[in-house]
Parts: C-alpha cells; sequence; structure tokens
C-alpha cells in the first residue's frame, strides 16, 4: 500500500454510504433531486453510455473508472489525453441537444448550473454540483452510487484519497494572518486597463482553494459566487495578491500591463504581487484541484509580507 492511502476498511465504507444517503434524502426533500424516468434508484442496468457535459465531470468519470463508458463530452475537455478523441457536445451553456440525442446515452450528467437542460433530454439525468470542494468530494458518491458495487467501491476510494490531500493542506499551509487575495477568474485581456472583471466570490471552489492555500478571498465579503468589479471595487477591497486566471492560455506583457494601470493604489500591483496561471487545471474543479493549491501555496511561500 503507498504511503497516505486511505484505508478503505468497512467503517470508511460505512461513513461514505451514510453520507450518500443522507445527501440524496436531502436533495428530494428540497425538491431538487433528478426527476428522471425511471428514477436513477431503480434503474435496471447500470449506465453504460454516459454524456459528460463539465470537463471537471470527465476527469471524475475517468478518475473513478468509467471513462470507456463516455460517449458524449464537453467540447473544452482537455484532459485526460483520451478524453480528447470523445464526441464532442458543447458547453454548458451551448449544449447540442440533438448530438446528446443522436449519441443514445442511457445517462447525462448535468452540473447544477445547467439543470434547467434536464426537460429538454429524453434521457435519464444526474445533478452533480461543482460549485465547491466539498460539492466535488460528493459527486464521487453520487455517480458511484448509481454503478456496479466495484465502480462505488473506486469511487469511495478515490474521494477518500482526495479528501486526503485536501486535508493536508489545512495543517501544511496554515498561517496566522492569511495573506489577502483577489481572484480573477475572466476579463478582457491586452486593452491597457482592467475592464469586464469577473472574480471568484463566496462559496466558490476557487474560494476554497486560496484558503487552503493559506490565503483569503477579499472577493468573499460581497457574497456572490462570481462578482464583476470596476478598477474602483478592486481598489477598496486592496488586495495584497492577485491570481490571474487566464483559461485561454494567454500570458503576455500586454496581459500584465491591463494591472499595472492600476497604479500604485493596489498592493498587489504596487509589489508586484501578480501569480498568472494559465495551465487548465486552474479553472477544472475535479482531481487535480491539489496541484493548484500546492502552485499556489508554494507561490504564498516566497513572499515576504
Amino acid at each position: 500500500m503507498q504511503k497516505n492511502e486511505p484505508k478503505l476498511d468497512m467503517n470508511t465504507i460505512l461513513r461514505c454510504t451514510l453520507k450518500l444517503m443522507l445527501l440524496l434524502l436531502a436533495t428530494r426533500t428540497l425538491g431538487c433531486a433528478p426527476s428522471v424516468e425511471p428514477p436513477l434508484a431503480v434503474l435496471e442496468i447500470p449506465p453504460q453510455r454516459i454524456v459528460s457535459t463539465l470537463p471537471s465531470i470527465t476527469e471524475v468519470l475517468f478518475d473513478i473508472g468509467l471513462g470507456d463508458r463516455i460517449v458524449g463530452d464537453s467540447s473544452y475537455t482537455k484532459y485526460p489525453p483520451e478524453a480528447l478523441t470523445l464526441d464532442k457536445i458543447g458547453g454548458l451553456h451551448d449544449l447540442n441537444c440533438e448530438k446528446i440525442i443522436s449519441l443514445k446515452p442511457d445517462l447525462i450528467i448535468l452540473s447544477t448550473e445547467s439543470e434547467s437542460l434536464r426537460s429538454s433530454l429524453p434521457v435519464p439525468a444526474l445533478i452533480v454540483d461543482h460549485r465547491t470542494l466539498e460539492g466535488v468530494l460528493d459527486s464521487y458518491l453520487v455517480i458511484g452510487a448509481i454503478c456496479e458495487a466495484d465502480i462505488l467501491r473506486t469511487a469511495i476510494k478515490k474521494q477518500q484519497e482526495l479528501k486526503g490531500k485536501l486535508e493536508e493542506f489545512d495543517t501544511k499551509t496554515k498561517r496566522e494572518k492569511p495573506i489577502r487575495t483577489l481572484i480573477s477568474i475572466d476579463r478582457s485581456y491586452g486593452t491597457g486597463r482592467i475592464q469586464n472583471l469577473f472574480v471568484a466570490g463566496a462559496n466558490s471552489f476557487l474560494s476554497d482553494v486560496v484558503t487552503r492555500a493559506g490565503g483569503e478571498n477579499v472577493a468573499a465579503s460581497i457574497g456572490l459566487l462570481a462578482p464583476m468589479l470596476s478598477a474602483e471595487g478592486i481598489i477598496h477591497l486592496a488586495p495584497d495578491v492577485i491570481i490571474d486566471i487566464q483559461i485561454s492560455g494567454l500570458d503576455s506583457p500586454q496581459s500584465l500591463s491591463d494591472w499595472q494601470s492600476l497604479g500604485n493604489t493596489v498592493p498587489a500591483v504596487k509589489n508586484h504581487r501578480i501569480l498568472t496561471l494559465t495551465e487548465d487545471f486552474a479553472s477544472i474543479p475535479g482531481p487535480r484541484i491539489p496541484m493548484l493549491i500546492e502552485k499556489i501555496a508554494r507561490y504564498f511561500e516566497t513572499l515576504e509580507l
């Protein structure tokens, strides 16, 4: 057994199974459980032809051994390499329902953000919430529960491994004074100033990530999942560090000059503490989350605050 590999004894399995039961009970009580015909809980055969609608869902499916059952995938999935050859069904906001139906899936896994599409698809649907790290961990159990016993066991094992890695950061990166951080998730690039800036807000997986790395998300106080900020808003929040996630892969001097337009009014800009992330895992709330936390934590360690 590898070091730090969680021991899957009966108590661990029972705890995970109990949590799964409570999750399903809670969603049904709140009226937000997947309403499908037939209900997922009584599917006679575990799903064999799965459509994934998010890169993070795809990564979880591969992680628990269901990669060979995916027949349709998000157009934005880049990892693992095996997923690049899968039929593409669009993205979060432009799913191709006709393409999905043509693939004849027996299950489609939707995100909370695209749950409204469930009624337009004549396919059993499962809803997962990948907006937070806790939601990602829960999705392992929810997906595993509708499959064979060996898949469920693998899902529990992988969930425990990921949970263990995340919990390691709680002590390894803990700081007496967390680093005040702003997380840019989308904006206009190369304009010479900050425009159309959206940041990670409260209850987002990136806010969780920064906390695990030893930081504090200054935009969490706004209370929105992804608030839009003006230059004045950034100045008001006064972050000591800015994490600029560029999902387009762009990392250029022009991009950095956008932040420099704020001058010395923002501590992060004044002290050149801007971390640009272009890796695809920086925006994917899936099994590779520890890689993102590790990279941010190492950057924090280089700072003199």
